[in-house]
């Protein structure tokens, strides 16, 4: 199974079948970050920090720019998706020096 596949799996009803070409292009990018800070081009040790950030920045899609938000009595705080996956990376030893 592809890693696209496995995403699209986890998000399940959260999902929409017409966000295909967002959610990869969302993959493409968070892989290249993940690749720069770790200096690893192994996806296979890295997958679980970029679906993790992927699904993340997929479901706070349209509140990008917001630190929190109340609704309704609700309040939520969005952490910064990259500077986890980096702290991710780096707390598990998963960046290798050049």
């Amino acid at each position: 199974m592809e890693q696209i596949d496995k995403i699209i799996a986890d998000l399940g009803a959260n999902y929409r079948k017409e966000d295909k070409d967002v959610l990869e292009e969302i993959l493409e990018e968070v892989n290249s970050i993940a690749f720069n800070i770790s200096n690893n081009k192994n996806k296979d040790q890295l997958f679980p920090y970029v679906k993790r950030a992927v699904k993340s920045i997929y479901l706070n899609r349209g509140s990008e720019g917001l630190q929190s938000l109340s609704e309704s009595g609700i309040s939520s705080s969005f952490e910064d998706i990259i500077e986890k996956l980096r702290n991710d990376i780096i707390k598990n030893g998963l960046r290798r020096l050049k």
